[in-house]
């Protein structure tokens, strides 16, 4: 009869190491079949090295289980850096649509970078004061025609001196804005009046085009507008000595003392363009 129950126990112990085998077997966890059959050999026939393999199985596992929580929490890292670099792309797609939107809306120009170079006159005729000096400057610095020449004041602001009219291979003849041929538009600062300078060979400017009922009177300062083509918006021309007290019947003039021939032109400065972008 006690035979009988140790076969039957046997018998039983047996159908569940089996049931567990293929349990684990399925699911493809190796190591952890190795722990429980050593677990379950230790329960049939214990033993001091059925411990030992015990242990050695526990501590498999053990590091296995580390290397999945090291894997995951890679993974979360992973993750989440790739949100925050998606986030950036389309905030940067956002930004980009914005500013061609701007572009388009209000027609700006393409962004352009210049390189700034400076010079110094290196001659200027008494006989010819008004109108032109050289400069020690030239196509091998990359100087080129039609670059405005400038100057800056203490302030750190930049008034208009003339326009690269001629270029040599080391020096440049520069047309000053008071020279019979120069034209520039320009506009009365803080007042929207749009008007032309135009130079006379001497110490003045004409301004022209001044509408016959807009508010100009002697020291308003005119800069350089939009339109033109040379100079910066808004650089320094000169300012208002007189206007012509008899307009004619949609204009009228005035004169203006240019800026450039009350400071010293110690150093002329021509910015050139190098590229531009979209």
């Amino acid at each position: 009869m006690q035979y009988e129950k140790d076969s039957k126990y046997t018998n039983i112990v047996f159908i569940i190491l089996i049931l567990i085998s293929l349990l684990c077997l399925f699911s493809r966890a190796s190591s952890y079949v190795k722990a429980i059959k050593n677990i379950a050999y230790y329960i049939v026939y214990p033993g001091i090295e059925v411990s030992h393999l015990i242990v050695t199985s526990t501590d498999s596992i053990s590091e296995n289980f580390k290397s999945i929580l090291r894997v995951h929490q890679d993974n979360l890292n992973y993750l989440r850096i790739n949100h925050e670099l998606s986030d950036k792309l389309r905030n940067y797609d956002q930004m980009k649509r914005d500013y061609d939107d701007l572009v388009d809306l209000l027609r700006l120009k393409k962004i352009k970078y210049t390189n700034t170079i400076f010079s110094r006159i290196s001659a200027r005729e008494v006989s010819e004061w008004y109108q032109w000096f050289i400069i020690d400057k030239g196509k091998s610095d990359g100087l080129y025609a039609e670059l405005p020449v400038e100057a800056v004041n203490k302030d750190g602001e930049f008034y208009a001196v003339g326009r690269i009219y001629e270029v040599y291979e080391h020096s440049s003849k520069v047309a000053l804005i008071t020279n019979p041929l120069s034209g520039v538009p320009v506009e009365i600062k803080g007042k929207n009046i749009n008007c032309f300078a135009e130079g006379m060979n001497s110490g003045l400017l004409k301004i022209t085009y001044i509408p016959f009922d807009a508010d100009v009177v002697a020291g308003d300062e005119v800069i350089t507008s939009n339109l033109s083509s040379v100079f910066a918006d808004g650089t320094i021309i000169g300012v208002i000595k007189d206007v012509s007290k008899e307009p004619s019947v949609d204009f009228k003039t005035a004169n203006a003392e240019p800026y450039f021939l009350k400071e010293p032109l110690n150093s002329i400065v021509v910015p050139v363009t190098e590229k531009e972008i979209n």
